[in-house]
């Protein structure tokens, strides 16, 4: 795979979910403020829930923004990588499949490209622990709550 694709795919959804996350911050915010919010009677919780809502979604919003961020430089053109670390393009192959990972400091979109999908991966996920210093070549192993799974490292990039 293309590292430069994989790249602007992420990057493309990741500035998508920022415009969409926003549009819904906003809308909660103008809901929780609304005239048509105010309570009616002291158990009217309408604004309340609707002011919990914008503030959830204002602190998904802001690392989303974080995380783009940290992409648009991590992930800049000439950069690539011969051991897993955070803005490395890794791809495995399992027993019985193939992933494409960009390790990030926290997880986020994946993005198809091509025929496959790559996925932004925290470091501090199982994967991301077991795939940190990793080289071409290297066999890692995953531990999840089904068991465990194996997989080759095909390629750092």
């Amino acid at each position: 795979m293309d590292r430069s694709r994989a790249v602007a795919a992420l990057l493309d959804r990741l500035r998508h979910e920022v415009a969409t996350l926003r549009a819904m911050t906003d809308a909660a915010r103008d809901e929780a403020t609304s005239e048509e919010s105010r309570p009616e009677n002291k158990y009217d919780t309408r604004a309340l829930e609707a002011s919990y809502l914008a503030a959830g979604q204002g602190q998904r919003l802001l690392e989303l923004q974080q995380l783009t961020a940290w992409a648009e430089v991590a992930l800049a053109p000439g950069t690539s990588h011969t051991r897993g670390a955070p803005g490395a393009l890794v791809h495995l192959e399992g027993d019985d499949d193939e992933r494409w990972v960009v390790l990030a400091p926290r997880g986020g979109p994946s993005a198809p490209v091509d025929e496959a999908v790559v996925a932004l991966v925290s470091v501090q996920s199982p994967l991301g622990r077991a795939l940190l210093g990793c080289v071409d070549d290297d066999e890692v192993e995953v531990r999840r709550p089904k068991g465990v799974i194996r997989y080759a490292v095909a390629e750092v990039a």
